[in-house]
């Protein structure tokens, strides 16, 4: 089974991170975030989508980082973490 490299853009605050994965590696934006930084309370609850601590920003659109598949569709995407976030940060 061939495993692709996905690459994308991540912003916490003001600071910009190339990222690189594969798709199988992570099982959400959310556990790749949580586990590649340090961010106090992100994405701390059930990953059921209901309590917005993961909210990104993908590309201008506002979406919730535990529903988001680690897959080809974030392949150069900017991918910018809420700001009640990095208020922490």
């Amino acid at each position: 089974m061939e495993t692709k490299t996905i690459h994308f853009t991540l912003v916490i605050g003001s600071e910009e991170f190339r990222i690189q994965t594969s798709r199988s590696q992570y099982h959400s934006l959310m556990t790749l975030i949580s586990d590649r930084f340090n961010l106090a309370d992100f994405g701390l609850c059930s990953s059921m989508g209901s309590c917005g601590s993961c909210d990104v920003e993908i590309d201008g659109e506002m979406v919730l980082a535990c529903e988001t598949a680690v897959n080809d569709s974030l392949a150069n995407t900017r991918i910018v973490v809420s700001k009640s976030v990095i208020a922490i940060y």
